[in-house]
């Protein structure tokens, strides 16, 4: 029994003298190469990899590098002139990979309204955007701040704002 433990002994004495001192490359591969975990040794031989090269920066995939051209030529002002911006947006978009979603109506609360005479109502709403109603016709809005109003798409690229009241005013965004 005291030899099997004697040559146990020799035999890790050995071991630990041919792995050379930890501080050398190849200490370090051989100490990584002994850790029983495969994550703890995965994370031991990526330390030691970083302190002897610079991480690799990867390159970019190639539909990134195939799509920017893609969106310069949607954006190409001979190419986009008398286009709408909503059909630009969607031509860029298209060109870049990704896929518009379209609403047909959006609901939001007005927090303030602004009368002007002979120009119409302008709706502050809660979601940053800002309204004006396109053709004013002098009559009274019923609608105040706090108030739930839907705006909806209308025929030809026009919108339609409702009050709670059931008033119907065709809106154009301004902001």
């Amino acid at each position: 029994m005291k030899r099997l433990l004697f040559l146990l002994m020799a035999m890790s004495l050995s071991v630990v003298v041919s792995a050379g001192p930890p501080n050398t490359l190849s200490g370090q591969v051989l100490a990584c190469r002994d850790i029983v975990p495969d994550a703890a040794r995965l994370t031991c031989f990526d330390r030691m990899a970083a302190t002897v090269a610079p991480a690799r920066v990867a390159p970019a995939p190639e539909s990134s590098r195939l799509a920017a051209p893609a969106v310069k030529d949607a954006l190409d002002p001979q190419r986009t002139f008398g286009l709408s911006h909503a059909t630009i947006v969607a031509r860029e978009a298209s060109a870049a990979g990704v896929r518009v979603k379209e609403l047909s109506h959006i609901t939001a609360r007005v927090v303030r309204i602004l009368q002007a005479p002979h120009r119409g109502a302008i709706f502050d709403l809660d979601n940053g955007q800002v309204w004006k109603q396109s053709e004013p016709d002098g009559t009274d809005i019923f609608a105040k701040a706090g108030d739930s109003v839907e705006i909806s798409r209308g025929f030809l690229g026009s919108y339609w704002l409702v009050t709670p009241s059931s008033q119907r005013f065709n809106v154009v965004r301004l902001r």
